[in-house]
């Protein structure tokens, strides 16, 4: 029985790890999107159509929710094989994650002020 959830694992765990690079493209991609739309707006004098801090958020949320993906995977595989190289790198996520949040957060506070 443990085999076959070691098995699972080893097929389900680069999947959500695929989710969670989606998501992170999925960001990427729209905050790209804004900024070539504040680009054109400047070349043709217009109004801004995204402030560069809503840009700065989505791409941030996006981020973090890819990193939640990421995070999942690895506490799942860390759970069924544990090693030192796994634990680092599930560390590793947890840092980078919290990070992000605090940072996030501080943007989302500072955007709700004004």
């Amino acid at each position: 029985m443990h085999q076959l959830l070691i098995n699972l694992v080893e097929m389900a765990v680069p999947w959500i790890e695929m989710l969670g690079i989606a998501v992170v493209l999925w960001g990427a991609i729209e905050g790209l999107v804004g900024l070539l739309m504040r680009i054109k707006s400047v070349l043709v004098r217009e109004a801004q159509p995204v402030p560069i801090s809503h840009i700065r958020v989505a791409i941030g949320e996006k981020t973090a929710l890819g990193l939640d993906f990421f995070l999942a995977g690895d506490i799942i595989q860390t759970i069924m094989v544990p090693s030192w190289e796994s634990l680092a790198i599930l560390g590793g996520i947890v840092v980078i994650r919290t990070i992000i949040a605090f940072f996030l957060n501080k943007d989302l506070r500072e955007l709700t002020e004004k």
